[in-house]
């Protein structure tokens, strides 16, 4: 029987943009990696993955009951396969890189959160990144009412289930807390890019960090916070004169923004720079 993998087993390169929205957004996060890290051996990737993925049909194939398959993923992708956190000194924004997670197993929570909701997808679970208080983790629904919560650098799991007749008291404690934010698909992409963004910018990758938000770009169109942020890049990259386009943009798009006066500082310091070149 053949397995249906998500890429055709004959054809692993990601150089065709042909149809590249169509792909699955774990394997959209590997693809954007070539745009920053030209030395990563993608093919190498998805072949690790793919790896992944006959496992899991596997599992699926085994077990029949949503809960036991579930059950049997996670016990393979913490104890058989091994991702976890990482406890060496490596750079975020090589933890943070889907690559990197694939073929070391470790990674943070949202590189791990993103392979494993690929791999519960494979499995058929509806599965999805989600913020809960802040922090990115692994939501799977087995109903409106119930599913699991899953900790992507640990396993830990909760299951929660939403009472079909809810007293007042506890409808005012939800109120309270701040509701979960699930996260699908292309905004699964725009999170990564985000957060290599600025991993990248705080190592002092400028040129890597220009190009998450040139890729946020092409998503988000002309996004005034992107402009902002290409400005800045660019006049670390040399670039003085498109950075004061895009640092004007953003005045002019967001008169209003608490950061106004910093922004229209460093515009003036650009102009100036610009008369003394000439």
């Amino acid at each position: 029987m053949k397995n249906d993998i998500w890429l055709d087993e004959n054809d692993l390169s990601l150089d065709d943009n042909s149809d590249a929205f169509s792909y699955p957004p774990l394997i959209r996060c590997i693809k954007a990696e070539q745009s920053w890290d030209a030395q990563a051996d993608t093919n190498e990737t998805l072949c690790q993955l793919a790896e992944l993925e006959f496992a899991v049909d596997e599992i699926r194939h085994k077990h029949t009951n949503n809960h036991k398959c579930l059950d049997e993923i996670l016990d393979a992708f913490y104890t058989l396969w091994l991702f976890s956190s990482s406890s060496q000194k490596v750079p975020e924004y090589k933890l943070n890189s889907v690559c990197y997670a694939l073929s070391m197993r470790s990674g943070t929570n949202t590189a791990l959160g993103l392979v494993l909701v690929h791999l519960l997808e494979r499995a058929k679970l509806e599965a999805s990144l989600a913020l809960s208080q802040g922090e990115i983790v692994v939501h799977v629904a087995f109903s409106e009412e119930e599913g699991y919560v899953i900790e992507p650098s640990s396993g830990h799991q909760s299951w929660y289930i939403i009472p079909e007749n809810e007293n007042n008291q506890d409808k005012e404690q939800e109120k309270d807390q701040e509701p979960m934010e699930l996260i699908f698909n292309e905004e699964s992409l725009k999170l990564y890019l985000s957060q290599q963004k600025w991993a990248f910018i705080a190592a002092e990758k400028f040129g890597h960090a220009l190009s998450c938000v040139e890729q946020l770009m092409d998503i988000l169109g002309d996004d005034p916070y992107e402009r902002r942020d290409r400005g800045y890049l660019l006049n670390q990259l040399n670039c003085p004169k498109m950075a004061k386009d895009d640092l004007q943009f953003f005045v002019d798009e967001c008169p209003d923004d608490p950061t106004i006066e910093v922004i229209q500082h460093q515009i003036k310091e650009l102009a100036d720079h610009n008369n003394i070149l000439h």
